[in-house]
């Protein structure tokens, strides 16, 4: 007995913590540093009024589409029923059935009434909203997103994503075109390609071809979207059916825009005559990614790069520090087809940690003056890759791109454009000073002066911005301000 007492003992006193009097620490307690106070937040759900700001006029543009319901059975508007998409994109949804959630929140509500003017006493169902998609021609909703571009680039607010004169001798918008793939069924869809699988099954695919204005600072503006089509009588190919929807996408986006200057920013898909000759006959520049299913052209544009040693420079990169080694070459002669064109070469190799060579590669009409080479490959030919950045943020970061909130019909189509309103939408938020606006307005005591740094410092990520936004706009009423007057800040840098 007197052993089990004694190791009972030692146990105990094993188990206390070394040094004072009974186990107490020999350090004084000291009180843990304080934390940093953090910059006041405001009422999130009023950054939706960044649409007073740079649509005052947004209800209207959906007045003026061709409503194709029957006039006597109308009981929401038109315009309740797109910004209700539109706000659903913005909150996160990720199905027609979470806006059916909201329906007793009396503040969502009032704050829908706000926003469109109306004077509904409850939401529209779902598969109102989902009826509404799929009978509303797509061309409707296109049009909307037209006249809201319009009125940017009227008002000059996208003129700091322009280049730098000195590249070009014209300060130019840069175009990225590529294709996307949102959807896959068994089933038949409307507007949909199709390919048929090894195993004899047929695969309806929802694709288009997006044109998206982008800047070196990270700003990503839907522009355009073409329909990809399958060819008359044969399957989905993606080669023949990108190069195709891209012709179409060239010329419309001039018709649309007969003076804006734009340099077209494409992969080596389209490195080929029709491309070529379209861009030219459309007074654009062009800047394509090689890649080595043009090996012909690229072996020309080598060889002539090595034999002139002064076109070179070895300098850090600023995008991620590490050594590169930059040449190039203009005037490069290859004929395309039946066309002889003269195109000039950037090139720029990268030797990373583990001894791994990368080389890229673009071909530009754009001449290529020494002094401006390396600006002329960071501002303009690497710039291609905002637009699948623009995609992740559809697809991975709560605008629900790859949802199926409707194919039946014109649905699919219609939500896809509803995507991208929502994302020009969405990057006016991000990127104007509205939110620091609001801060300073909502907090005068706190914030005597608009703080300079970008929104995203506080909220961290787009989904932390889209979860705040939900939660406020559907349990807090919208702050009684007029920000039309406001003259708000768009950053591009």
């Amino acid at each position: 007995m007197d052993k089990r007492i004694q190791a009972s003992k030692e146990t105990a006193q094993g188990n206390r913590r070394a040094g004072g009097k009974g186990g107490t620490p020999s350090c004084s307690a000291r009180p843990g540093r304080k934390a940093q106070e953090r910059e006041p937040g405001i009422n999130h759900g009023d950054l939706i009024r960044v649409i007073d700001a740079y649509f005052p006029q947004l209800n209207r543009y959906v007045d003026d589409i061709n409503d194709f319901r029957r006039e006597d059975r109308i009981t929401y508007p038109l315009y309740v029923i797109v910004m209700l998409c539109v706000l659903s994109r913005l909150m996160g949804n990720t199905a027609n059935r979470d806006t059916d959630n909201e329906q007793d929140e009396q503040a969502f509500l009032d704050n829908l009434n706000t926003l469109t003017g109306g004077k509904m006493e409850r939401f529209p169902h779902s598969d109102t909203l989902k009826y509404s998609m799929e009978g509303l021609p797509p061309k409707e909703l296109a049009g909307m997103r037209n006249k809201m571009l319009g009125r940017l680039i009227r008002n000059k607010v996208l003129d700091g994503m322009r280049t730098d004169e000195t590249l070009t001798g014209k300060k130019h918008f840069l175009v990225a075109i590529d294709g996307v793939h949102y959807h896959t069924s068994s089933r038949e869809l409307p507007h949909s390609t199709h390919k048929t699988r090894s195993d004899g099954t047929v695969e309806h695919m929802l694709t288009a071809l997006e044109a998206h204005m982008v800047c070196p600072g990270g700003v990503r503006i839907p522009l355009m979207t073409e329909p990809i089509e399958n060819p008359e009588g044969g399957e989905y190919n993606k080669q023949d059916s990108e190069l195709v929807a891209a012709k179409r996408l060239l010329v419309r986006l001039r018709d649309k825009y007969p003076r804006l200057p734009m340099i077209i920013l494409m992969d080596g898909l389209y490195l080929c005559e029709d491309i070529v000759n379209l861009t030219r006959k459309n007074h654009m520049e062009l800047s394509v990614t090689v890649k080595d299913n043009t090996s012909a052209f690229l072996a020309k544009a080598e060889q002539k790069m090595a034999a002139d040693h002064r076109n070179r420079v070895k300098e850090d990169d600023p995008a991620d520090g590490k050594q590169r080694v930059v040449t190039w070459t203009n005037h490069v002669q290859h004929t395309f087809g039946k066309t002889k064109v003269s195109l000039n070469v950037l090139a720029m190799t990268k030797t990373g940690s583990e001894g791994k060579t990368d080389k890229f590669v673009y071909a530009t009409s754009i001449f290529i003056h020494k002094r401006r080479a390396t600006n002329l490959l960071d501002d303009v030919c690497r710039t291609r890759w905002q637009i699948e950045e623009a995609f992740k943020v559809q697809k991975c970061h709560g605008l629900g791109l790859e949802q199926a909130f409707g194919t039946v019909g014109h649905a699919g189509t219609n939500y896809y454009h509803i995507v991208q309103i929502a994302n020009i939408i969405l990057e006016l938020m991000l990127h104007s000073n509205l939110f620091r606006r609001l801060q300073q307005h909502q907090n005068p005591d706190r914030v005597k002066h608009t703080i300079r740094e970008r929104m995203m410092t506080w909220y961290g990520t787009i989904k932390n911005l889209m979860c705040k936004f939900k939660r406020s706009i559907t349990t807090r009423p919208l702050s009684q301000i007029d920000v039309g007057e406001w003259r708000l800040e768009f950053d591009t840098a």
